[in-house]
């Protein structure tokens, strides 16, 4: 009975600390985590060039949104370059970004980030959504090749840390 025992203890503490491995985010997932917290980061100091540093040369940006009429829209790409004109033209406001709900899905050298966010311009809620980014891993970094996202005023369900920061 005693060994019954010790060998259900050892195979359950052995399932727990593998399950628990699985749960930690792989080296890719962390570095995509990286890349994302990085271009937050530069965005919200006016920091161009950290900024840039995520993107690939050739980055668009689009927002899915309700037009007047009422029509689901997508908006045009924008490159990546008008984006860095923007932050490098001096912003008089802090842009910060705060997300959560964060999904990352990798093959190979492809990635999808799907997260929730809320955007705040100099501590003041401004809207929120959802975004999507993809990446792709060159010369071993991984690079945001386009991001869309939807922009909300109200509606957003977010969490009180973010909400009371």
């Amino acid at each position: 009975m005693k060994y019954l025992f010790l060998t259900s203890v050892f195979i359950s503490s052995s399932f727990l600390s593998v399950a628990q491995g699985s749960m930690l985010p792989t080296n890719n997932e962390q570095q995509i985590k990286d890349v994302i917290a990085e271009l937050f980061n530069g965005y919200r100091t006016g920091d161009s060039l950290q900024v840039r540093n995520t993107f690939t040369n050739n980055a668009t940006f689009q927002s899915a949104y309700y037009s007047a009429e009422g029509q689901s829209t997508l908006s045009q790409p924008e490159s990546i370059n008008a984006f860095i004109t923007y932050i490098g033209g001096g912003l008089d406001k802090e842009h910060d970004e705060q997300i959560w709900n964060t999904s990352i899905k990798i093959d190979n050298y492809l990635a999808s980030v799907w997260t929730q966010y809320a955007f705040y311009l100099d501590g003041k809620f401004s809207h929120c959504g959802s975004e999507n980014f993809l990446l792709i891993k060159v010369d071993s970094q991984w690079r945001i090749f386009h991001l869309v996202d939807t922009r909300q005023k109200s509606g957003c369900e977010i969490p009180y840390s973010i909400k009371n920061r």
